[in-house]
């Protein structure tokens, strides 16, 4: 592929944006007024601070960001990073929005659509040391603008699989620049093969920074008094970050069966979408709504906000996560952490955190509601089982940790 087919894309992706602005989606609204006024943001951050030194990191969404979080605790610790700002972007509002509270970086930001010009004048003001993007978020123009300024590049956490384009005939401008890149730390020995099968030079396995995140959220999580008392020593469901078609399923087990305590936290915390749980869950109490009087006469809650699930998963045994069935799967990371049997859909082929920890034995592929009940009721009746799985699920994350300390080596090396 070109660049003047890629940069006609990048046209017809923010003319898509704004049609769909005008019809209403809230998300490309957010999408094109986070971006209004950038450069006079960006000069004003800059201002008065330009000779200090400058580390940027790219995350895509909310998911890249917490991946990119381990390593900018890891820097801001470092006392020989100390005189150096700390610059986040996100392509996604759900990553920008969820960013607001973190006190960690020095600015939060929008990252510019990707056009030749918007690409110059961003490095122009923003004028970078390094460069470090997480997975696969590749924005070619600001790639080569960054190439021809002689910046490091870093690219960790990246996953990638045969077929590609950057491996395609057509896709050598994009393959060239990815070459340029001066460290590509991939998730996984496979990924790190098929680079250098393709003339790829710059590689090194890292792992994923995730698994020290989870460990380090594990190991500083706080009590939640009021769901302890929920759980109340009985068997303790959590469905993570749901959907539709976990919540249809959880539906089925919940209206059916009242053995175990269950927690739903949607991925969508929407007014509409919490009424629609409520109608096929009619027993669910809003945690807003929960109370010491009436937690303990209460099996389902519906979680309706946002930054406590991470710290529920210490009171689970079983954890559905959303996102599985439409190969969009959620971080089963947090929960395996705590030693919870995880469930999720059978369509996770972009996840290898997913198939990695079915085959070590720490998570069970649902098919349809039928074998979601069939494994947790026996599950619920095995317990000596049940803990096995768990203890496996917790043993699969402590034997990935690593990962920032190889980013860290190499953002040092590169600097």
């Amino acid at each position: 592929m070109s660049n003047l087919i890629y940069n006609t894309g990048i046209k017809a992706y923010k003319t898509g944006v704004k049609v769909a602005r005008l019809l209403g989606n809230e998300k490309a609204k957010k999408w094109l007024e986070g971006r209004e006024g950038w450069q006079e943001e960006l000069q004003s951050f800059r201002e008065g601070k330009e000779s200090r030194p400058l580390i940027w990191l790219h995350a895509s969404s909310l998911g890249e960001f917490e991946q990119v979080k381990p390593l900018i605790e890891r820097i801001k610790s470092t006392k020989e990073f100390d005189d150096y700002l700390l610059v986040v972007t996100f392509f996604s509002p759900s990553g920008y929005e969820n960013s607001l509270t973190y006190d960690k970086a020095d600015l939060l930001f929008y990252l510019p659509a990707d056009t030749p010009n918007n690409a110059q004048r961003f490095l122009d003001i923003l004028n970078p040391d390094i460069a470090i993007f997480v997975k696969y978020d590749f924005w070619f123009n600001i790639l080569d603008e960054l190439q021809k300024r002689l910046t490091p590049i870093v690219y960790f956490s990246c996953n990638f699989r045969e077929g590609q384009l950057f491996f395609k005939p057509y896709g050598k401008w994009q393959r060239s620049i990815l070459q340029g890149i001066n460290a590509i730390l991939t998730l996984n020995q496979q990924s790190k093969e098929i680079l250098e099968k393709n003339d790829f030079e710059n590689v090194k396995v890292c792992g994923d920074t995730r698994f020290d995140k989870v460990i380090d959220n594990a190991e500083k999580c706080t009590p939640v008094p009021i769901v302890e008392k929920f759980k109340d020593n009985k068997p303790l469901l959590i469905v993570g970050s749901s959907w539709q078609p976990e919540e249809k399923i959880i539906a089925d087990f919940v209206n059916n069966n009242q053995e175990l305590k269950v927690i739903i936290a949607p991925h969508d915390i929407s007014e509409k979408h919490l009424k629609e749980i409520e109608s096929i869950v009619p027993v669910a109490v809003r945690y807003s709504r929960v109370t010491e009087e009436n937690v303990e006469n209460t099996n389902v809650i519906l979680i309706d906000n946002i930054g406590l699930l991470s710290n529920l998963y210490q009171y689970a045994d079983f954890a559905f996560i959303g996102g599985g069935f439409t190969n969009d799967l959620h971080n089963i990371l947090e929960a395996a952490v705590f030693g919870n049997v995880v469930f999720f859909g059978n369509k996770h082929s972009k996840y290898p955190e997913g198939r990695g920890l079915i085959e070590y034995g720490g998570a069970i592929e649902v098919k349809d509601s039928k074998t979601f009940t069939k494994e947790l009721n026996r599950l619920l009746i095995d317990i000596n089982k049940r803990k096995e799985i768990g203890g496996k699920a917790k043993h699969f994350v402590e034997r990935h940790k690593g990962a920032t300390d190889i980013v860290f080596e190499e953002v040092k090396r590169l600097i």
